[in-house]
């Protein structure tokens, strides 16, 4: 009889019309379900019956396992990494600071263009950014992952962004042409942690 090539699992299982990583028994049903039409003794093809013999055989081997590593170790709460900031009222001055540059707005003229308002928010975006940046850093513990850091500056960021445009409508102006500045400082912050690898987790 003549020898048979070396097959790979996926031709195997295309052959034999099943998935390449199908159970055992899927392989066994296919396999009988051949020998059925396919075997010489009822009219088959010796040479496709030894084919699908080889790819039987293939297919009955063990899957490789892939990654032999232990799986990583539970992600912790966001609750079981925070902590007690050692500088909270660096951390209130430094809203009190988003909330009162807030207050430039109002030194531009009610007519301001988109430009001009963009300009006037930069301080405020920028104070709101690195506030919401520092406090990720000091009310999480070291141990904290990227995804924690992020969850922390997205949830001081929001309430300081809705208090500074609250603060701006107080004094006259309208800040939705420019939220999108408001909002760039943080999203800065957010990509300097690498965000793929923290939101992802």
């Amino acid at each position: 009889m003549r020898r048979v090539p070396v097959m790979s699992r996926r031709e195997a299982a295309d052959l034999m019309g099943i998935d390449p990583t199908a159970p055992p028994e899927t392989v066994r049903h296919a396999w009988r379900m051949w020998a059925r039409i396919a075997h010489p003794d009822v009219g088959g093809d010796p040479e496709h019956f030894a084919r699908l013999e080889h790819a039987r055989r293939v297919l009955a081997r063990p899957l490789p396992q892939e990654d032999h590593a232990p799986p990583p170790p539970p992600r912790e709460s966001l609750r079981s990494v925070l902590r007690r900031p050692p500088r909270l009222p660096g951390l209130l001055v430094g809203g009190m600071v988003t909330l009162l540059l807030a207050l430039l707005p109002g030194l531009a003229p009610s007519a301001a263009g988109v430009a001009v308002l963009a300009v006037v928010i930069a301080p405020a975006a920028l104070a709101a950014g690195l506030t919401s940046w520092w406090a990720g850093r000091e009310i999480l513990q070291p141990r904290a992952d990227r995804g924690h850091r992020i969850v922390v500056i997205v949830l001081v960021w929001v309430p300081l962004a809705v208090l500074v445009v609250a603060v701006a409508g107080l004094v006259g102006q309208s800040l939705l042409p420019v939220l999108p500045v408001l909002a760039l400082p943080v999203v800065a912050a957010v990509a300097s942690l690498d965000p793929g690898a923290g939101l992802l987790r």
